[in-house]
């Protein structure tokens, strides 16, 4: 492997992204630990701030992103997890044997629960960590009580960064469907043009949130006809480009939809579908939702499965290490470090690896300075809660350095009510011991991880597009899959796109291999694209068999150029 290769992956994934700094959220996060850090001296008792301060340390990297609903939704997820991990920690028996029995089953647990759905990851991930620190936590309190102040802690933050959502209710929904018909009119500019692709990678993004932010059925086909129209390179009436602008404003204002456009109706279909969906004839039927039956089913399928083994069988090395190391007392550390790394159903773990460990091993540091000279007290609590800022300050810039605020803040909140007899350079060591464990057991030797990640390969995506393809070639009226087969065709497509692109940091061979596929990834994505032209030219009336035809023979082409790239499944 080329050290000049691996060194440009560390260094790319370190880069900051473009996103400002989280400011005001910072100066709400520091407020609820002021508020905590209050709760404790009108208690009298620094015990209840520590395991306070750990429930707002885990919460604030749920509460930076998405709208106020979600944000809350992953604050309960990521609580349940924690209090479920710390009750089973604190009451099971602490001997070797069963300490690490207990972390691999609830490390395999916590990777099925991953699979169950957007914020299943979080609640899973914290699993572990709540029976890392209800092994390992030093706290005197009964195990009730710690997860009573876990939940106070994820309380005061929930409080402290969702309270603007009382006076701005809807305000980042309606944003969020605003800014898809915003992106809609952009790529109607842009198509034809040099800046057409980055246009349409605008909209992808755009309609992704408004879907996560609850969804609208207008923006979803406004979203379509324009996807049609970048595929097919029709030019759109400038009068149609400012309706659709003129449709944003007035979802962003809370203003009636639907509208009228003025001037002839075009003879091109996807111009057609596009004034369509602004107009009292465009009523799609929103998205289906995802039935329980299918979120266990995503819970014990292969990559699900592999997802659990591969997290059990890190947490329980870690778990033993650290019984061999130290007093069990006295070893949250290590395997919070392994916890927080490895969690394989986010992309690009090499990546995640690299700010996981970079963060990690800074906030780390952070906090034994601080301990060097305030063993305990309410300066370790002030450290805390500056800690938990800077957390949430440049969580939107860098994973990484969100990080060090996140394990600065946790890991000073287990000195807050006690003395840790242990030094801060052996806390230190235990979290290098941990990303190594990490490392070394969940990346290098775990087979698969240094292959081109599942969600990067096309053939599930391909398939898609096949019957997406049958369906958009029948009348409305017969399509008897229309909605999941379009939906499936359009997420795989963008989930393969953005994998490569993350895979495309990661060390030779992965990054070589999703730079090899990534231009069928795109490929991918324009087809889809041009299967919804097809559509929009089947409901016109229009013979739709030679567009059709093409779009057949482009699927076969991309099948071969998938073939001959390389390994297909893993």
């Amino acid at each position: 492997m080329a050290y000049g290769a691996v060194w440009r992956s560390v260094v790319g994934a370190l880069r900051p992204g473009p996103s400002p700094l989280a400011t005001a959220a910072a100066l709400r996060a520091v407020g609820g630990a002021g508020v905590i850090a209050l709760a404790g001296a009108i208690l009298g008792d620094l015990r209840v701030v520590g395991v306070a301060y750990l429930g707002a340390a885990c919460s604030v990297a749920f509460v930076t992103g998405g709208t106020y609903g979600n944000r809350l939704r992953a604050l309960a997820a990521q609580g349940t997890g924690a209090i479920v991990g710390i009750g089973v920690g604190a009451t099971l028996p602490h001997s070797a044997v069963a300490l690490v029995a207990a972390a691999t089953v609830v490390g395999v647990v916590s990777g099925l629960v991953g699979a169950l759905g957007a914020n299943a990851p979080g609640m899973g991930m914290m699993l572990s960590i709540g029976l890392a620190f209800g092994q390992f936590g030093a706290s005197t309190l009964p195990w009730w009580q710690q997860d009573l102040w876990y939940s106070a802690g994820t309380a005061v933050i929930a409080v402290a960064t969702l309270s603007p959502w009382l006076f701005r209710r809807g305000v980042l929904e309606r944003q969020a469907v605003a800014d898809v018909y915003f992106a809609a009119a952009a790529l109607c500019t842009a198509t034809g043009g040099p800046a057409a692709r980055a246009a349409r990678m605008n909209l992808a993004a755009a309609s992704a949130r408004a879907r996560a932010a609850g969804g609208d059925a207008r923006a979803e086909m406004v979203a379509f006809a324009a996807a049609s129209v970048y595929a097919r390179g029709v030019p759109v009436p400038p009068q149609t480009v400012a309706a659709v602008t003129t449709a944003g404003s007035r979802v962003l204002a809370g203003q009636p939809m639907p509208m009228t456009i003025d001037g002839p109706r075009s003879a091109d279909p996807e111009v057609r579908a596009l004034c369509d969906a602004l107009t009292a004839a465009a009523r799609g039927p929103e998205s289906p939702r995802r039935p329980a039956g299918a979120a266990l089913r995503a819970a014990v399928t292969r990559q699900a499965v592999a997802n659990g083994a591969r997290i059990g069988l890190c947490m329980g090395s870690a778990t033993a290490i650290t019984v061999g190391l130290h007093e069990p007392a006295h070893a949250f550390w290590l395997p919070l470090t392994v916890a927080v790394i490895v969690r394989p159903e986010y992309a690009s773990v090499f990546v995640r690896t690299i700010n996981r460990v970079c963060g990690t091993v800074l906030g780390a540091a952070v906090a034994a300075a601080v301990l060097w000279a305030y063993p305990t007290g309410f300066a370790v609590a002030i450290a805390a809660a500056a800690a938990l800022g800077f957390a949430v300050l440049t969580a939107p810039k860098l994973y990484a350095l969100s990080i060090i605020g996140v394990t600065a803040s946790a890991l000073l909140s287990g000195s807050i009510g006690h003395v840790d007899l242990v030094l801060p350079v052996l806390r230190l060591w235990d979290t290098v011991i941990g990303a190594a464990v990490a490392i070394v057991v969940g990346y290098l030797l775990w087979p698969g991880a240094r292959r081109l990640p599942q969600a990067a390969r096309l053939d599930a995506g391909i398939a898609a597009a096949r019957r997406y393809l049958g369906e958009a070639v029948q009348p409305s009226g017969d399509r008897s899959r229309w909605q999941p087969s379009r939906d499936e065709a359009y997420q795989l497509a963008h989930r393969a796109r953005a994998a490569c692109e993350a895979a495309l940091l990661e060390p030779p061979p992965v990054g070589a291999a999703a730079g090899a596929m990534l231009a069928a990834a795109t490929e991918l994505e324009d087809v889809v694209d041009a299967i919804t032209a097809v559509a929009a030219a089947t409901e016109a009336g229009i013979d739709a068999a030679p567009r059709a035809d093409a779009v057949g023979e482009r699927i076969a082409a991309l099948e071969g150029a998938v073939a001959a790239t390389g390994p297909r499944s893993a």
